[in-house]
């Protein structure tokens, strides 16, 4: 494998033993399910994976919402 291909993972929030979820966090994921995507995705020489795959499309719609609109967004 290439040592200069950039890799970048994305995991939503990650629920650990020093992590409890608070009342109303966002959909968690766990240190397994991101290492199972991770590996894959170094397979496959991605670029970015991302933990919920949903991620990618929430992502890519707020990076195209207008900033006067995205700053109203309760984030």
């Amino acid at each position: 494998m290439r040592n200069d291909v950039p890799f970048v993972t994305r995991p939503g929030f990650v629920r650990t033993r020093t992590t409890a979820a608070p009342p109303g966090a966002p959909p968690a994921t766990t240190p397994e399910a991101v290492a199972t995507a991770v590996e894959p995705g170094l397979r496959r020489r991605a670029e970015t994976v991302w933990v919920p795959g949903g991620l990618r499309v929430v992502t890519s719609a707020l990076r195209h919402l207008p900033r006067a609109v995205f700053r109203r967004l309760p984030l």
